[in-house]
């Protein structure tokens, strides 16, 4: 039997600090006493009370309380280290024999994987006390010298979305374009992560659907701003001084936009996503879309899989402080009219997305219309309301408009 783990089974049953293991990822890290946490959490839930250490020896004949251990939270920390080491080796020695194998990268992806899962099973979780004043004072202090450096707020452009989250796109913030397919959400994804990089933000798009090169075409059609078509872009009628010479006008010396997508073929799911982030660095995330992200949860209930993933993104971009927007599809009622703006309740698959989105911004567009209708199904941070924005996908431009002038 693991000692450590006895040790911090002890301790939980003598100092009733049970919040502290419910709140870390403990049952990844258990790895011989499994069985004894899930019936002493189990106990907890039905009874609101810890079992007595006699009822557990009795139902664990191999498990001996030890005397004299010390508070919950030290046990925890310990066997987050002892976890965190022994798992590193692992890694590296399967990391070592790809290599030796000429694998090289199977193991750079091993390695990304395996790490990013790995931080965030010995993460520990964070909390305050609201009647400590200096925290308080010290984090108001940090967001107005954010704010003061343009840090915090990512602003679209867009009058009618930036006045519903006077906040702007935070740090932290799940946000979601819910709509039909051919509607524009892809375009308008792009959109605010030009703006966002624009603003001296580092962008980060995860694309599912397709490939780089075209996600590339359509961000250099928005950054082009009307110089070049989308459809010239796409069909390689750019000259190459016309390229290089913009390129050193606009880009060079500009924050880094990077594009990642799966179009050789390999998964990616929310540990390959966070370990993109430890590796650029984000101020910005897109996920296009989410219904084709593979969860690390596997389930063949489809219901469920989109359950686990919304959770995972939301607690990742908590975790990693960095504004994820999830492009989601929608189910439509009537398949013969795409035109309307879907409700949360049409969220393909779970509603889960939606109860996890700080926001939730929901478009439509008319057959062969180049307005866009927005309107917020959800904005935990700022108001409901909807707009309009007038699109060319052609020129990559997106421009506020009024209800009034909607012809």
């Amino acid at each position: 039997m693991n000692n450590t783990e006895s040790k911090l089974i002890t301790a939980v049953l003598q100092d009733k600090q049970i919040h502290v293991l419910l709140q870390a990822n403990v049952d990844n890290l258990l790895r011989t006493h499994g069985d004894i946490w899930n019936f002493v959490r189990l106990y907890f839930e039905n009874n609101s009370s810890l079992p007595p250490v006699d009822l557990v020896r009795e139902k664990f004949r191999d498990f001996d309380p030890i005397p004299g251990v010390g508070a919950t939270k030290h046990h925890l920390e310990e066997l987050q280290g002892e976890y965190l080491n022994d798992s590193l080796k692992d890694i590296i020695r399967s990391a070592a024999t790809n290599v030796q194998n000429n694998q090289g990268t199977v193991a750079l992806n091993d390695l990304i994987t395996k790490t990013s899962e790995l931080k965030k099973n010995t993460a520990a979780i964070r909390d305050i006390d609201v009647t400590d004043l200096e925290s308080a004072i010290a984090y108001f202090e940090n967001v107005k010298k954010q704010q003061s450096l343009g840090h915090i707020g990512i602003k679209t452009g867009l009058p009618g979305f930036d006045n519903y989250l006077p906040s702007g796109i935070m740090p932290g913030q799940l946000g979601v374009f819910l709509a039909y397919p051919g509607i524009g959400k892809s375009w308008m994804a792009l959109y605010f992560a030009v703006q966002a990089w624009k603003q001296g933000k580092t962008p980060l798009v995860i694309s599912l659907e397709m490939s780089e090169t075209e996600v590339r075409n359509r961000v250099f059609t928005i950054m082009g701003e009307g110089l070049w078509s989308h459809r010239k872009l796409s069909n390689g009628e750019i000259e190459v001084e016309t390229l290089k010479m913009w390129h050193a006008k606009h880009l060079q010396g500009k924050p880094e936009f990077h594009i990642i997508s799966n179009d050789q073929g390999g998964e990616i799911n929310p540990s390959v996503l966070r370990g993109k982030i430890d590796q650029y660095k984000p101020d910005f995330v897109i996920v296009d879309y989410l219904q084709l992200m593979a969860p690390n949860q596997k389930s063949d209930n489809e219901t469920v899989r989109m359950k686990n993933l919304s959770r995972e993104l939301k607690l990742m971009a908590i975790g990693e402080e960095v504004p994820i927007i999830a492009i989601s599809s929608a189910t439509p009622d009537d398949v013969n009219d795409l035109s309307t703006v879907p409700t949360l309740g049409q969220t393909a698959w779970s509603r889960q997305i939606a109860y996890d989105a700080d926001w939730v911004l929901a478009l439509g567009r008319g057959n062969n219309s180049d307005i866009i209708e927005c309107a917020f199904r959800k904005n935990r941070n700022g108001f409901m309301g909807d707009f309009l924005v007038q699109c060319d996908f052609d020129k990559g431009y997106y421009r506020y408009k009024d209800f009034e002038d909607k012809s």
